[in-house]
């Protein structure tokens, strides 16, 4: 699990890709929020703050969790497909920003993400501060791919 403040990269980008891979280039989240390119195993969350920090959380589940209702704005999901160790990157250093990785282990999981402050137009968050934009990204083993969902209001409950 990562739970912390994240400094976006260019492009208002946290991008976690599988180690090993080439150096990527971005795919587009104009959809939304999160985008996916199978050949460069690249995941990109688009942030709304084009400088500073984001709060982010990443939970993995044994099953899909309910939908949460409370607390968040928009969401969006994905099915991915990873073969090795995955983590947050740096593309323009092509480094590693966290030690610890999204996930471990290879396969399709479906990616869902939430996301709350991304109207708010703050334009400079700091790690540490109280961060307005904020995402979960739960994400879950899954036997079958999914096509992509985009980007929505949470439902209410």
């Amino acid at each position: 699990m990562i739970d912390t403040g994240l400094d976006v990269m260019y492009g208002s980008s946290l991008p976690f890709q599988q180690v090993g891979c080439a150096f990527p280039d971005l795919p587009s989240a104009a959809e939304g929020m999160l985008a996916w390119d199978d050949d460069q195993r690249l995941l990109v969350i688009t942030a709304a703050v084009a400088l500073g920090a984001v709060g982010f959380r990443a939970e993995e589940h044994p099953n899909e969790p309910a939908l949460l209702y409370q607390g968040w704005q928009m969401l969006q999901e994905v099915s991915v497909r990873f073969d090795d160790v995955v983590k947050l990157r740096d593309l323009e250093a092509d480094t590693d920003l966290l030690e610890e990785p999204l996930l471990t282990r290879p396969g399709r999981y479906r990616m869902r993400l939430y996301a709350t402050g991304r109207d708010s137009g703050v334009e400079l968050q700091e790690s540490g501060d109280d961060l307005t934009e904020r995402y979960l990204l739960q994400f879950w083993p899954e036997s079958q791919w999914r096509p992509p969902t985009p980007m929505q209001p949470v439902p209410s409950a």
